[in-house]
């Protein structure tokens, strides 16, 4: 399973009905595909960067929009689910843009399985090495020290 955020854009004047719809929609498809949903957080209506375009003009004839409404849906499925979800936001006319994120934090880090690309493996394997180096001197010392001893007696 991996963890994706997908951040979309909608339509400012969509009904929150439709949305609420699509979102259940999009959760069932994520559960069914044996994900987990962890959150879906909306963000309000917010000024957009540029207008954005619709792929079809809706009731009133608007195809150009400058503001829009933000939402987020934090889940974990598989590369497979997200293309899923990927379709059924392409295909919803409210969605104007939509992206899918994988966030990285730490534990995305610890859990990669590549040693070379794994900092905490690369940092715990620096530690063994310096005390086995350090184990070696101390070895290496403690024979010479004996030598040292019959010399002088």
């Amino acid at each position: 399973m991996v963890f994706y955020e997908c951040v979309l854009t909608a339509k400012n004047t969509a009904p929150f009905m439709n949305l609420t719809n699509l979102m259940k929609t999009v959760s069932l498809k994520v559960v069914e595909r044996g994900g987990i949903v962890r959150s879906v957080q909306n963000h309000g209506i917010r000024d957009l960067p540029h207008r954005f375009k619709a792929k079809y003009p809706d009731k009133e004839g608007n195809r150009y929009y400058k503001k829009g409404r933000f939402i987020s849906v934090f889940y974990d499925a598989s590369p497979h689910a997200r293309e899923e979800v990927q379709a059924i936001l392409d295909l919803d006319e409210e969605v104007l843009r939509n992206t899918h994120l994988k966030p990285r934090n730490k534990v995305t880090y610890a859990n990669i399985v590549n040693e070379k690309k794994n900092p905490y493996i690369q940092r715990v394997r620096a530690m063994e090495e310096a005390e086995a180096a350090t184990r070696k001197e101390e070895h290496v010392e403690v024979i010479s020290d004996p030598d040292a001893q019959t010399q002088s007696a």
